[in-house]
């Protein structure tokens, strides 16, 4: 009888510990999906602050791209205008140089147009290249127009 006694307090004794081991893991399985649980709400938390950011940053990209096309939009208009004032000038010559003069601005003007076009469809990802095809515009523009004033001095008093 105390072999069976034994046995029952040695069985007794492994089922407390395999309880206590089962409560363990399971405290360990919990501590586990609670540090899981905190991780993805953290990521989620740093997503949202990224992605705040990000529209920051992008709303500030589209303010600066937006004053740079009407800056460039407002100097090719001033140039333009500037043009049509010379061709209205010379339309009331009527010489057959000024007629000359005349059609070399309005070329140089239907440039400017092409290039205030471009300037105004231009999209933010686009900006670079419109920006460098306005530049070379406006170089040539000038040239064009030094050209013009030397050539034709005499038309303009």
């Amino acid at each position: 009888m105390q072999k069976h006694i034994l046995v029952l307090a040695a069985a007794a004794l492994m089922a407390c510990q395999n309880n206590q081991s089962a409560t363990g893991s399971d405290s360990a399985d919990s501590k586990i999906e609670q540090g899981a649980e905190q991780m993805k709400e953290g990521l989620e938390e740093k997503a949202d602050t990224a992605g705040a950011y990000l529209k920051e940053q992008a709303d500030t990209a589209g303010t600066y791209f937006k004053q740079q096309r009407d800056k460039a939009s407002a100097a090719i208009k001033e140039k333009m205008d500037s043009l049509d004032a010379r061709i209205e000038e010379l339309k009331k010559d009527g010489s057959k140089k000024s007629e000359k003069a005349r059609k070399d601005l309005q070329e140089v003007r239907d440039d400017l147009g092409k290039s205030l076009n471009e300037v105004r469809n231009s999209t933010a990802e686009a900006w670079d290249k419109t920006k460098a095809n306005l530049d070379k515009t406006m170089k040539k523009a000038d040239a064009e127009w030094q050209e013009f004033k030397r050539d034709f001095r005499e038309l303009f008093h």
